[in-house]
């Protein structure tokens, strides 16, 4: 079983939420240096580049797109927890549910959810990913809020 270098994905996750190295070394109490050098150990693990130079700014590879998604998550149910564990529960997470029928472009669906993952901690967004008559059966009986469609079902 492969495992996850926890630290590396909060460098990961800081990096990606700060824009910068610099930043996230700042918050994080540590140097540069060794931030990027937990970056290249996380993208050696991975086997993928995470980042990639925007001026002076680093912003996420597809790839990095995806494992921020899941760092986010994951930092999330980490803070819900240890607020729970400290007797100061913050309740249950706001949850949207959203179908993303398998004939609709995957960049634009998340071009479509990409302002809604900015909002606070305090949702969470699912996304199924089904046929068009599976998804919208799924939303009939509320299994998910909203449907992402390129057609029009009859």
């Amino acid at each position: 079983m492969e495992w996850l270098n926890y630290h590396h994905l909060l460098y990961f996750w800081t990096v990606a939420r700060l824009g910068s190295v610099s930043h996230a070394a700042e918050e994080l109490h540590l140097t540069q240096a060794t931030v990027s050098a937990q970056l290249k150990s996380l993208e050696a693990s991975l086997g993928e580049k995470l980042f990639r130079k925007t001026g002076r700014h680093l912003t996420p590879t597809e790839t990095g797109k995806v494992v921020f998604r899941y760092a986010d998550e994951i930092f999330s149910l980490g803070r819900e927890m240890m607020g729970t564990l400290k007797g100061r529960p913050q309740g249950r997470l706001a949850r949207l549910t959203v179908g993303v029928a398998d004939v609709m472009p995957k960049l634009v669906a998340y071009q479509l959810i990409e302002p809604a993952l900015l909002l606070t901690d305090s949702h969470r967004i699912i996304c199924r990913e089904g046929t068009n008559k599976e998804l919208l059966s799924a939303l009939a009986v509320h299994d998910i809020d909203v449907v992402l469609t390129d057609s029009v079902s009859r």
